[in-house]
């Protein structure tokens, strides 16, 4: 919607004036009275002391630097050692090389590289997490 206020026309989003009427029960006119106000086209007293005190409290400020946050220490991922994963890894490693030749392991805990009749291949080995129970 256009507005006239002291001659000069501003937009207003229909919107925001459904939403100060429904969600504050303000008339059409008190709605469109907000609007400027918050938009700073006229003073409202109690929001200007309400700012001024905000501002006293360096309320803004606390809650910009919230957001920033502090930086993040930063931790060492520790791999914790599976050595059921080891053992599997090993016995499917010594099968290939019994039968092929070029057969390597990349991680001792998760992948075997191999080659067969110049193709290559690799086994990733991935343990599941048990199913959690449903609690009724």
């Amino acid at each position: 919607m256009m507005y006239d206020f002291n001659g000069k026309k501003i937009k207003i989003a229909d919107e925001d004036i459904e939403r100060s009427m429904t969600s504050l029960g303000l008339s059409k006119e008190e709605a469109i009275q907000v609007w400027l106000e918050d938009e700073g086209y006229l003073d409202n007293e109690e929001q200007n002391m309400l700012e001024q005190k905000a501002k006293a409290n360096n309320i803004t400020a606390t809650i910009h630097d919230a957001a920033k946050g502090k930086p993040r220490k930063e931790r060492k991922v520790v791999k914790k050692e599976n050595p059921l994963k080891k053992d599997v890894i090993s016995t499917i490693y010594s099968a290939l090389s019994a039968k092929f030749d070029n057969v390597s392991i990349k991680n001792d805990e998760k992948y075997i590289d191999f080659v067969v009749d110049g193709r290559e291949f690799t086994i990733n080995l991935v343990e599941h997490r048990a199913k959690k129970e449903k609690k009724s």
